[in-house]
C-alpha cells in the first residue's frame, strides 16, 4: 500500500517540475528570441511480482506481473523552432531568417564564445557592436579597401573612418574603353551661328576685340585675378550652352571647369553639317576665370598671367551630321590642370568624351552625366545587409564594407546549454561550432531592422497548465486515498 503513496509523491514532484517549466515559458513570452522548453515524463522502476512463462504441455504461456513504482522526468528539451518576426526598423536589430546563432564574446581575444539568437544589438561609445549586456558581436572586419580579413574578432564601426579620394584621371594601368568624363544631352539646332552675327567676332578674347567673353583688364587688376565678362549680348545668341563640370585631383581637391558650346557655322546641300566650338574656363576658388595657357599669379604689364603650370585646354571643334549625331573623328577634348592650381597634388590630365551629344531642335541641355572621381569622404551612416555586411555610407556618396557578421551552427542545437541573457554555450553533445557567413554555404540570411520574438505558444502553455494541474491534483488524491486506506487498516485493531 505504501507503493501507491510513493508513486503519487513522484507524480507530484514530476508535475511540479513541469509547472516550473510552464511558468518560465510564460514568463518569457515577450523575451527576444527566447526558446521555450518542454518536459517529458518516463516511468521509473517496476517491481516484478511474477515473471513470464512459456507454453508447456496443455497450458499456455503467462505474462509477467509487475507493479510500477512511480514517474520521473525523462527530459527537459529546449524547442529551437523559430519565433515570429517583429519589425523594429533599428539599424542594429537583426533577425536570423532560418537556423543558426550569432557569436558573442566578453573576451578581448574572442576565444570565450557564447551563442545567441537575440539580435537586439547596439553600438557602444567606442563603436563596438555589442549585446545589451556588453558582449561583443563577432564577425570579420574589413580592411581599408573593403576586403574581409580572415580572423574572427569583435565587430566595430569606426566613426573616424574616411573614404580616400579618387582622381578624375585614367586608371594605371589603363583600362580600355574607360570613361573619365562623359557628356550627354542636346545642343539646340536653332541656335544662331556666330558667323551670321559677326564674321570677325571671337568667342573669347583678351585683347579688347569683340567677343562673347572679353578679358576686363581694369577689373582684373583691381581684384587681382583674371576676370572675363560677357559683354556682347548679341554675340551671346550663338552661345548654345554653358555648363560647369567638377573634377578631382589626387588629394581630392575640387576643380571646376566651365564649358561653352558656341555654334560657329553650318553647310547646306545634300549632306549638311553644323560646326560647334567648345571653349573652356577654369574657375579658381578665388573667382578667377582662366583660359588655355593662363595661371593664377601676379600681373606683368597689365597682362593676364600666362606660362607656368596652369590650365591647358585647347579650343575644340565638334561637327554634327544631318541626323543630328556627332560626326567628328576626334570626340575627346583634353584638359590639364597644372600644379600651380592643384595645391600640392600632381598635375591632373583627363579628357571629356562628347560623342554622345545630339543636335536637334530642342532646348540645349548638354551636361556631364558621368564623372570619374570624388573627394575624400567621412562616414556619416551605416546599415546591415541581409548578407550580414556592415556597410558604411560616406559623405562623398561612396559606400564601403566595414565588416560582416558571422553565424554559427551545430549538428545538434538541442544539445546546447542555456546560460544567462538569452545565450547558450556548447556542450559535448551539441557538436562543434561550424562558422560561416549569412546567405553563404547553407547559412540563413538576416532580416535587418527586425527581431525574432519568443517561440512560446500561449495557447499550448495554458493547455499544458491545465493538464499539469489535473495531474498534480490526481496524484495528491492518491496520497489522501492511500492515507484513508491506511487509517482503515489501523482501525481493524480497534
Amino acid at each position: 500500500m505504501m507503493r501507491s503513496m510513493y508513486s503519487a509523491v513522484s507524480g507530484l514532484s514530476a508535475h511540479q517540475m513541469k509547472m516550473d517549466i510552464i511558468g518560465n515559458n510564460i514568463a518569457n513570452v515577450n523575451t527576444v528570441a527566447f526558446k521555450g522548453s518542454r518536459v517529458t515524463f518516463k516511468e521509473t522502476f517496476n517491481q516484478t511480482v511474477k515473471g513470464a512463462s512459456g507454453a508447456e504441455g496443455g497450458t499456455g504461456g503467462t505474462n509477467p506481473v509487475q507493479i510500477g513504482l512511480g514517474v520521473d522526468v525523462g527530459a527537459i528539451d529546449v524547442v529551437h523552432t523559430r519565433g515570429s518576426l517583429e519589425r523594429t526598423d533599428r539599424a542594429t536589430d537583426i533577425m536570423i531568417n532560418g537556423e543558426g546563432f550569432f557569436m558573442v564574446s566578453d573576451d578581448a581575444n574572442a576565444l570565450n564564445r557564447y551563442y545567441t539568437r537575440a539580435g537586439n544589438f547596439l553600438v557602444d561609445g567606442d563603436g563596438n557592436l555589442v549585446t545589451q549586456d556588453g558582449f561583443k558581436v563577432l564577425g570579420y572586419m574589413a580592411d581599408e579597401t573593403g576586403n574581409l580579413k580572415s580572423s574572427i574578432e569583435g565587430l566595430k564601426i569606426d566613426f573616424s573612418a574616411v573614404y580616400p579620394p579618387q582622381a578624375t584621371k585614367p586608371s594605371n594601368p589603363p583600362i580600355p574603353g574607360e570613361d573619365i568624363v562623359t557628356f550627354t544631352g542636346n545642343l539646340d539646332s536653332n541656335t544662331k551661328e556666330l558667323s551670321d552675327i559677326d564674321n570677325t567676332a571671337k568667342v573669347i578674347a583678351a585683347n579688347g576685340d569683340d567677343a562673347i567673353y572679353n578679358w576686363d583688364e581694369e577689373l582684373s587688376k583691381s581684384v587681382g585675378h583674371p576676370v572675363y565678362t560677357q559683354k556682347n549680348e548679341k554675340l551671346s545668341e550663338a552661345l548654345g550652352r554653358e555648363t560647369t563640370v567638377q573634377v578631382f585631383d589626387d588629394f581630392g581637391n575640387v576643380h571646376q571647369v566651365k564649358l561653352m558650346f558656341t555654334k560657329m557655322s553650318s553647310t547646306a546641300g545634300s549632306d549638311p553639317t553644323s560646326t560647334w566650338q567648345v571653349d573652356a574656363f577654369y574657375l579658381d576658388d578665388d573667382g578667377a576665370m582662366l583660359v588655355d595657357g593662363e595661371t593664377n599669379g601676379p600681373y606683368t604689364d597689365g597682362k593676364a598671367p600666362t606660362g607656368g603650370d596652369g590650365f591647358k585646354a585647347d579650343t575644340f571643334t565638334l561637327t554634327f551630321d544631318k541626323d543630328g549625331q556627332v560626326s567628328s573623328v576626334d570626340t575627346k577634348m583634353d584638359f590639364t590642370i597644372g600644379t600651380d592650381l592643384t595645391a600640392g597634388a600632381s598635375a591632373l590630365s583627363f579628357s571629356m568624351d562628347l560623342a554622345k551629344l545630339t543636335q536637334f531642335a530642342d532646348a540645349s541641355n548638354a551636361s556631364a552625366t558621368k564623372i570619374k572621381g570624388y573627394p575624400q569622404g567621412k562616414i556619416d551612416g551605416y546599415s546591415i545587409s541581409p548578407s550580414g555586411e556592415i556597410v558604411g555610407s560616406f559623405s562623398n556618396g561612396q559606400r564601403r564594407v566595414l565588416g560582416r557578421v558571422a553565424l554559427t551552427n551545430f549538428s545538434n542545437p538541442a544539445g546546447l546549454q542555456k546560460t544567462e541573457s538569452n545565450m547558450f554555450i556548447k556542450t559535448r553533445n551539441s557538436g562543434e561550432a561550424v562558422v560561416g557567413l549569412p546567405g553563404a554555404n547553407g547559412f540563413a540570411q538576416l532580416n535587418p531592422g527586425a527581431l525574432e520574438m519568443s517561440n512560446v505558444d500561449l495557447a499550448r502553455e495554458f493547455t499544458n497548465m491545465i493538464t499539469t494541474q489535473r495531474g498534480f491534483q490526481a496524484n495528491s488524491k492518491i496520497i489522501s486515498t492511500t492515507d484513508e486506506m491506511l487509517q482503515e487498516l489501523v482501525n481493524i485493531k480497534r
